[in-house]
């Protein structure tokens, strides 16, 4: 168009500059630098947090392989570990089985583990999932609500363990994440066991 532009340079004077994870960003954003607890339940799952003093405490999101406690990630790896173990007959057929196969496009067990070693499905492919699990869940499935609930307790005992590690008696608690905003059955779950574990903490916006 014949429009001519200038790249100007930005100058910045900065002492120092840290590079950090998201759960960092949103205990930030969540306290302003007070003290509380960030719990992230997403495709994967972490918590972290700070006390008076300034320290920090960070407890799970060890990598999906390792520790993907309470995450949309695990509530469906673990549904689809069931669904095989109906299909194969070490437990009873159910819907939970018919869902998860129904939203794979799976016909048998087979096609199961041919569609989760393929290279990419990963934790989302598992992550998107946990709808289905959730959707069965409220729906009364037992299976289902077994899986959210362990899931559930998951997140609270790293709550817990970030409140221990850091003497924070009485945490105040910000839960997000896709998990938990998304999941009516693991965020209501999670109150109720983080309720019983650290009846001090409370929930926070």
């Amino acid at each position: 168009t014949g429009v001519q532009t200038c790249a100007l340079p930005i100058y910045l004077n900065l002492e120092q500059v840290l590079v950090t994870g998201d759960e960092q960003t949103a205990l930030a954003g969540a306290f302003a630098g007070d003290a509380g607890i960030v719990l992230i339940s997403g495709t994967g799952s972490i918590c972290v947090g700070r006390n008076g003093n300034g320290e920090l405490h960070r407890c799970g999101g060890w990598g999906w392989l390792l520790d993907g406690a309470g995450s949309a990630m695990d509530i469906g790896r673990d549904g689809l570990a069931l669904s095989v173990q109906m299909a194969d007959g070490r437990l009873e057929d159910g819907a939970l089985r018919q869902a998860l196969w129904q939203e794979l496009g799976a016909d048998c067990a087979r096609a199961v583990k041919a569609a989760v070693v393929d290279p990419g499905f990963g934790p989302a492919g598992f992550a998107r999932l946990a709808p289905v699990l959730n959707g069965l869940a409220l729906s009364g499935d037992p299976q289902a609500q077994a899986v959210i609930q362990r899931s559930a307790e998951a997140l609270a005992a790293m709550v817990c363990s970030t409140a221990g590690q850091l003497g924070l008696a009485q945490p105040e608690v910000c839960g997000v994440g896709g998990a938990l905003r998304h999941l009516g059955s693991l965020r209501s779950g999670f109150a109720a066991a983080l309720q019983r574990a650290c009846p001090e903490a409370r929930l926070v916006e």
